[in-house]
C-alpha cells in the first residue's frame, strides 16, 4: 500500500538517485512477513539474482539492503534483518512494528537479533503513535544494542504518505548511508560499518502530542533526560530534524474530515480498517466517478472519537476554508481527471490480482492553519475486477517493432470491436504513456541490451447500462537495441 506511494514521490527518487540506490518494488505481493523460516531468504536471493541478470546490473544480487514495510508489512523489514543482518543497511519500518514482535505471522527468531542496525519506525498521531511508543522503548531498553529511531507524525495518520514524511524516510537513508557505507573507492564486497547505540549517536525524548520533550536531545553519553523514554538517533542533525518535526501542531484543536458522493457526505463504518467504504458509482464512460472531500460536523463512531478526543456524536469545529480539502491516491489502479473526477487506470499492478486489481485507497487531507491541526481520512473503493454482464468485446492490438535507443514517440493502434476507447499501461520497460502516445525514457547505464518493453492494452467495459463485458487485455513486447 503505503510502500509504492513512497517509492513513486518524486522526493524519494531524488535521494535515491543521488545515492545511486535502486529501488526494487514486487508485485504480487511477495511473502508479506519474510518469513525466512519458510524460503523466503532463498526466494529473495533468486529473485534478485535474476533481476541482477535481466537488467545488466549484477551487484543487485550482493549489495546491502534496506527492507522497508508499511503496516501489515511492517515486520518484513526486520525479519529480514535477523535473516541477514551483514547485508542490512538499515531498516524502515512505516506505521511500523518493533523489532521483536511475536505473533502467528513471524518466524521464531531463535538466538538471531538486530544488534547494531539502524532501524525506523514510523507512526502517525491518528494511529495511537503517542501510546504505541511504549512498546518500542521497552524494547530498545531491554536490548541497548537496538539503534531504534522513531518518528512521530503529529497530524497524519496510517494510511499518509504525505510528502514531509517521505522526504523524512529519505533524509534517513541519507544517514544511514553515511554512517554505514564504506567510502566508494572500497574494493571488493562492501563490509558496513558497525554502529554501537550505547556509545555513539544521539537520544531525544519520546514525542508528546501537546508538550515539548522532557529533556533536550544529547549525545548518548551526556543525554540528562530519562534514557528509558528516549529513542535514538545518528547525531545531533538527525535528532533536531526529529523534534522539529514532532513538534509542530502542539495546541492547536483538532478537526474531522470525509468524503461527499451524490451530494451525501459518506458514513463511516467503526468495523472497517478503511472507516469509509466508496461506492463505485460511474459516470457516462463507465470508469470515471466524482468524490468530492468536506468537513465532518459531527464525531463518528470509532476511531475519530479518539483522534478528536470527544465520544460520538459530539459536536466538533473546524476551519472555515473548506477549499483547502485535498484528495489524493495512496495506491490502486485510479487517476485523478479533474477537480473532483476520478477514473480506473490499470497499472503495473496488472488487472488480474484478486486483491489489488480493483482495489481504490484514497486519502482527504485538509491542512490545518493557525487555529487547527491538520486531519487526514483514508477511503477504500472497490469496483468489479471484470464486467461480466453485456456485449462481447475484442481487443486488436497491432505489433509494435523493435526500436532503437532515441526513437521518436510511437502513437499506439490499438481497437476494440465495441468501438469503446482502449486504454493502455507499461508493464515493463523504460518507456511511459500519455495520450495513447508511447515515450522512450534514458535507459541506465549499464543495462543490458537488447531492453524489453511491454506495453499492456485494456477496456474494461461498463457496469452500467449499456452493459458491455471486460474485454481480455492484450499486450505487446518489443526490444530496445542500441
Amino acid at each position: 500500500m503505503e510502500e509504492e506511494a513512497i517509492f513513486e514521490n518524486p522526493r524519494f527518487r531524488k535521494a535515491l538517485a543521488d545515492l545511486n540506490f535502486a529501488v526494487v518494488w514486487v508485485t504480487p505481493g511477495w511473502n508479506l512477513f519474510f518469513r525466512f523460516d519458510r524460503g523466503a531468504g532463498k526466494g529473495f536471493d533468486d529473485l534478485m539474482r535474476a533481476l541482477a541478470a535481466e537488467s545488466g546490473y549484477e551487484e543487485l544480487s550482493s549489495v546491502p539492503v534496506v527492507p522497508l514495510g508499511h503496516s501489515a508489512a511492517a515486520s518484513f523489514p526486520w525479519n529480514f534483518a535477523a535473516w541477514a543482518p551483514e547485508r542490512t543497511l538499515a531498516v524502515i519500518s512505516v506505521s511500523g512494528q518493533w523489532p521483536y514482535y511475536v505473533d502467528s505471522n513471524t518466524p521464531d527468531w531463535g538466538n538471531r537479533n538486530v544488534d547494531g542496525i539502524p532501524g525506523l519506525v514510523s507512526m502517525g498521531e491518528y494511529e495511537a503513535a503517542e501510546g504505541r511508543a511504549a512498546m518500542g522503548l521497552e524494547e530498545r531498553v531491554a536490548r541497548p544494542k537496538t539503534a531504534l529511531s522513531m518518528l512521530s507524525t503529529p497530524g497524519e495518520g496510517h494510511f499518509d504518505p504525505s510528502d514531509d514524511k517521505v522526504e523524512y524516510l529519505a533524509f534517513y537513508l541519507k544517514k544511514a548511508a553515511e554512517y554505514r557505507l564504506p567510502p566508494s573507492d572500497t574494493k571488493g564486497p562492501v563490509k558496513l560499518k558497525d554502529i554501537d547505540p550505547t556509545h555513539q549517536g544521539w537520544l531525544a525524548d519520546r514525542w508528546h502530542r501537546d508538550r515539548g520533550p522532557d529533556a533536550p536531545a544529547a549525545p548518548v553519553m551526556s543525554y540528562r533526560g530519562n534514557p528509558n523514554e528516549a529513542f535514538w538517533y545518528f547525531d545531533e542533525e538527525h535528532a533536531r530534524v526529529t523534534e522539529e518535526y514532532q513538534a509542530r501542531y502542539r495546541g492547536k484543536k483538532p478537526q474531522l474530515v470525509g468524503y461527499v458522493q451524490n451530494g451525501e457526505i459518506v458514513a463511516q463504518d467503526p468495523k472497517a480498517h478503511a472507516q469509509v467504504l466508496l461506492k463505485f458509482l460511474p459516470m457516462e464512460d463507465g470508469i470515471s466517478f466524482k468524490l468530492q472531500g468536506t468537513f465532518l460536523d459531527t464525531v463518528p463512531e470509532g476511531r475519530p472519537e479518539g483522534w478528536s478526543g470527544q465520544p460520538k456524536g459530539s459536536s466538533i469545529s473546524h476551519s472555515s476554508d473548506a477549499s483547502q480539502i485535498t484528495i489524493s491516491r495512496i495506491c490502486g489502479p485510479v487517476v485523478q481527471t479533474g477537480p473532483d473526477t476520478w477514473a480506473i487506470d490499470f497499472y503495473r499492478m496488472g488487472t488480474n490480482n484478486a486483491k489489488r486489481s480493483n482495489d481504490i485507497w484514497l486519502l482527504a487531507r485538509h491542512p490545518g492553519d493557525e487555529e487547527f491541526r491538520p486531519t487526514v481520512q483514508q477511503s477504500q473503493l472497490r469496483f468489479p475486477l471484470r464486467n461480466t454482464e453485456g456485449a462481447d468485446q475484442t481487443i486488436t492490438f497491432p505489433k509494435i517493432g523493435d526500436q532503437r535507443t532515441g526513437s521518436q514517440p510511437l502513437k499506439l493502434q490499438a481497437t476494440s470491436s465495441s468501438g469503446e476507447p482502449v486504454h493502455y499501461y507499461v508493464r515493463e520497460g523504460p518507456a511511459e504513456i500519455k495520450g495513447g502516445t508511447l515515450s522512450f525514457t534514458p535507459i541506465p547505464a549499464k543495462a543490458r541490451y537488447p531492453v524489453k518493453v511491454t506495453v499492456v492494452a485494456w477496456q474494461w467495459g461498463r457496469s452500467i447500462d449499456p452493459k458491455l463485458k471486460t474485454a481480455a487485455p492484450v499486450e505487446q513486447t518489443f526490444l530496445i537495441a542500441k
